[in-house]
């Protein structure tokens, strides 16, 4: 996957702004120096204060944010799929379009570079991130040190999650993946599979899928649209004429 990231950071082979391309490779190159930044930190409150801390934090702020990550990947994909359209001011190009285009070419995603899969991701992660690496600076302080534990799997999570998205639609990916896929680590075909069927409006969570059948099973995206529609008034795309859901 290196390579593969390398080769396409030096790629011409894309068809949107080149000034925009120029900031996803910035925004991939500035995560991994902002997550190491932040698991340092995070290693040496740790080290400071011991194993047996360790023993309850370490496990405990992994697995919120890496379902901390599922549930962010599944409201940011409900609001691509169901808010907007392609012609919506400054969100309508970079954000809605390619919801809505992946539910009519599904297996589009797998011919996208690193660059073009990873990219906006990585630049929304920044607005997280530098905050965090600015202004959580003592990780001997136990709450501090949750925060930055947590935003170690949770930004992990949310940076890989398009890729894992991708290889949920491969039909042969690599046989490490398939693994992890086998063992639902990953977010896996089957899972998917679900969101991809009309009208497209359930299992939205792509990082790795776990909190898709209990938000399904509370309706949870269902009232958060009917609250929106009623309360304030806001139409989504099952509002408009002849209203047919495209995203992934």
């Amino acid at each position: 996957m290196m390579s593969s990231m390398f080769k396409s950071f030096l790629s011409r082979d894309f068809d949107y702004s080149p000034l925009h391309r120029l900031l996803e490779i910035v925004a991939i190159l500035s995560f991994f120096g902002l997550v190491v930044i932040i698991s340092m930190r995070a290693f040496h409150g740790l080290s400071v204060l011991g194993w047996q801390t360790a023993a309850w934090l370490v496990p405990l702020t992994a697995a919120l944010g890496y379902v901390g990550a599922d549930f962010a990947s599944g409201f940011v994909h409900w609001m691509g799929d169901t808010f907007g359209s392609e012609d919506t001011p400054i969100l309508g190009e970079r954000f809605v379009k390619p919801f809505r285009d992946h539910h009519t070419h599904p297996q589009g995603i797998c011919e996208h570079d690193y660059v073009t899969v990873n990219g906006n991701n990585s630049i929304v992660l920044a607005l997280y991130m530098i905050p965090i690496a600015l202004f959580f600076t003592d990780p001997t302080q136990i709450w501090q040190l949750l925060v930055l534990a947590c935003s170690v799997t949770f930004t992990c999570g949310v940076f890989m999650t398009n890729q894992f998205h991708k290889w949920a639609h491969m039909s042969d990916p690599p046989a490490y993946i398939r693994l992890l896929q086998r063992f639902n680590l990953i977010l896996t075909p089957t899972n998917h599979d679900f969101h991809h069927t009309a009208p497209y409006d359930t299992y939205y969570c792509i990082t790795c899928g776990w909190l898709n059948p209990i938000l399904e099973r509370l309706k949870f995206f269902e009232t958060l649209e009917s609250v929106a529609r009623s309360t304030f008034g806001i139409k989504t795309v099952n509002d408009q004429p002849d209203a047919i859901r495209k995203q992934a």
